[in-house]
């Protein structure tokens, strides 16, 4: 974001937070396409908690949060044989 407001572009905010999420979407590939833009949206989300406060570890705790639920909620039991 500093680059883009040192250069003067319109929705430097905007695009920051566009093309981290972006990134840290494509980190998630792995996981496969779906998982990926999935993980943009929150990736999006983690971007705008810390815009909006400034505080890197309120994005790292909802960051977590989302993890412990996933896994939580819907990862799979682990099976038995």
């Amino acid at each position: 974001m500093r680059w883009a407001h040192h250069r003067r572009w319109p929705r430097a905010d905007t695009l920051g937070l566009i093309g981290t999420s972006a990134f840290f979407g494509a980190v998630h590939l792995g996981g496969g396409f779906s998982f990926a833009l999935l993980a943009s949206l929150a990736g999006l989300g983690y971007g705008a908690v810390y815009y909006w406060t400034g505080r890197i570890h309120y994005a790292v705790m909802l960051h977590f949060t989302v993890n412990a639920v996933h896994q939580l909620a819907f990862a799979a039991p682990p099976t038995t044989s």
